[in-house]
């Protein structure tokens, strides 16, 4: 009777253990939602990356590209071409808040 109890007693504490402890199935799952989250980073910045280098790539093979993206950046025109200058509406806010706290 005494081994039974004591049987038990050792196979529910290395149960308790399995899953609660250190390295247990609970700090395993974690560990992987952690390792899941970064990798789902990884693969937004790879996507990233690969856009970037393609847009490289344009404005240096490509010079109407080139010069269609200073001007938008730059906010010129060719001539005979009209101008039109579009604001964001979370500008707006953005700065009449700014202009509040002054």
């Amino acid at each position: 009777m005494k081994h039974n109890i004591l049987y038990f007693g050792l196979v529910a504490a290395l149960l308790l253990y399995l899953f609660f402890g250190n390295r247990g199935i609970i700090e395993y799952h974690n560990l992987l939602e952690i390792r899941n989250r970064y990798q789902q980073k990884v693969d937004n910045l790879t996507e990233s990356i690969k856009s970037l280098e393609r847009e490289l790539m344009l404005i240096r093979q490509d010079e109407e590209y080139l010069e269609a993206l200073i001007r938008r950046e730059l906010n010129m025109k060719k001539p005979g071409e009209d101008l039109y200058i579009l604001k964001d509406k979370n500008e707006d806010l953005h700065s009449n808040r700014d202009n509040k706290s002054n």
